[in-house]
């Protein structure tokens, strides 16, 4: 979960003032010997403090540990591996033999934090800082227990430090960077990000968390240039293609998204999310096959995937399969049951398979959920108007439902027009009715492609009665 120290040899000019403060707030060390690490002196490499390489892992693995630096080389290589409950075995061992061993309760923190052992991490922590106050890396661990936990400002603070211990920390600024985001500091946030970047250019990490904050904020030229620096970078990294796929697809340019969804496949088939956005811009393109084999794909990858039963239950809908898009929405409602869309998608189908009362139950659930839902609200003006099912009509609850639908649309949706015309009259008010539809035949799109039917309904309203659906 916490990462190790990574650093990089170019200078920032300035520090900020936050972290000057903090800095002054540092503990005093009261073990005999000096600390390990050092802050870094301006325009230098931070001091590192050791760690085992990959080389040395054979060998360590070859011998039993022995000293103090045995056990932490040992710790450092089982939680590398993921193997956290060894690794606390063996710093336990490090401190054992070695109480002001700072590194090893630093470690051991970390190790605890990746078993969501958060509080007994930060005692941990604490007792490494309280050894030795200039680690830069102890206060970024303890920084990362404060974000995971939700306590971002605290995050913030301890980043800070280990930025004003060592100015070249890059990780330092992504952390704050991150809990800057978190907390809504956006503009700290970008400015963290960049200031990572002008430690490493090529940092392509860096690069990422820029472009999704870009993203979220709907700057896509910027989020655009970050994701293709990014796979400069690292052409072999899936997410970038997946992020730079749903910056095009966002823009309107669903053909660049489909290719780059595809290489974040080709580079990661297990990807969930680069099949789910394929699947989107397919069914945007009309290509439902194809889209409805890419929810297929991402619900086997995981099933407890809402936007992709819902996806594939819309395609399945425009397939015309009412039937099959039920069960896709009806999934994804057991997943995400305050999804307006798919209580109204399912609502549709429903009407599609003549089940009026069931298709009513659901777009009036979706009006709970967002009471501003036209369509829904539509929808269900229309079944309560014209249902064949006299258990069904209400003509007053209608024209409510119709008259908000219009409101929400500023009058100017024929369709809405339509069926709060059919409303007024499942109301008895027959000259307000034909007065609507009039309006409605009035938008020469509805004309062309309703007007025989629109017209037939007119009729019956001048003649003083309703319209049932066939």
């Amino acid at each position: 979960m916490i990462t190790l120290r990574a650093f990089t040899p170019v200078f920032l000019a300035a520090l900020c003032s936050v972290a000057g403060e903090a800095w002054a707030q540092l503990p005093q060390e009261r073990c005999e010997r000096p600390p390990a690490s050092r802050p870094g002196a301006g325009g230098s490499e931070p001091a590192v403090p050791y760690e085992p390489s990959v080389q040395d892992y054979e060998e360590m693995s070859r011998r039993e540990p022995r000293s103090a630096q045995d056990f932490f080389n040992h710790g450092v290589l089982h939680e590398r591996l993921g193997q956290y409950a060894s690794a606390i075995r063996d710093y336990t061992g490090a401190i054992e033999r070695d109480p002001c061993f700072a590194r090893a309760f630093e470690r051991r923190g970390s190790a605890l934090a990746s078993l969501n052992q958060f509080e007994r991490a930060l005692t941990e922590l604490d007792e490494a800082i309280r050894i030795d106050p200039y680690s830069a890396s102890a206060f970024v661990n303890r920084g990362a227990v404060y974000a995971a936990t939700g306590r971002h400002e605290q995050a913030i603070a301890e980043f800070s430090v280990a930025i004003g211990v060592e100015p070249l920390y890059s990780a330092a600024y992504l952390r704050r960077g991150e809990s800057n985001e978190a907390a809504g500091h956006t503009g700290s946030a970008l400015d963290d990000f960049g200031a990572a970047l002008r430690i490493n250019p090529r940092d392509a990490r860096a690069l990422m968390l820029r472009g999704r904050l870009h993203t979220r904020q709907g700057d896509y030229p910027r989020a655009l240039e970050d994701f293709e620096a990014a796979i400069a970078v690292d052409a072999r990294d899936a997410r970038a293609y997946q992020s730079r796929a749903a910056v095009l697809a966002a823009t309107g340019n669903d053909e660049r998204a489909i290719g780059d969804y595809g290489e974040a496949i080709r580079l990661d088939p297990r990807y969930a999310a680069a099949y789910l956005g394929r699947g989107d811009a397919y069914a945007r393109r009309g290509r439902l096959d194809a889209a409805v084999q890419d929810y297929a794909q991402a619900i086997l990858l995981l099933p407890r995937n809402p936007p992709a039963y819902y996806g594939r239950g819309l395609a399945r809908a425009r397939q015309g399969d009412p039937m099959g898009a039920v069960e896709d929405l009806s999934e994804a409602i057991v997943h995400n049951a305050a999804h307006p869309g798919a209580h109204r998608n399912r609502g549709l189908a429903y009407a599609k398979l003549g089940d009026a009362r069931r298709a009513l139950a659901d777009l009036e659930q979706a009006l709970r959920v967002d009471p501003r839902d036209a369509l829904a609200a539509n929808e269900a003006a229309w079944l309560l108007a014209t249902a064949r099912d006299d258990g069904v009509r209400d003509g007053r609850k209608a024209v409510d439902l119709a008259h908000a639908a219009c409101e929400t649309s500023a009058w100017k949706n024929p369709g809405y027009l339509d069926t709060y015309a059919a409303a007024l009259a499942e109301a008895g008010r027959f000259g307000d009715a034909a007065k609507w539809q009039e309006a409605a035949l009035a938008f020469p799109e509805f004309e062309r492609a309703q007007g025989r039917a629109a017209r037939e309904r007119l009729r019956l309203y001048r003649e003083g009665k309703p319209y049932r659906t066939p």
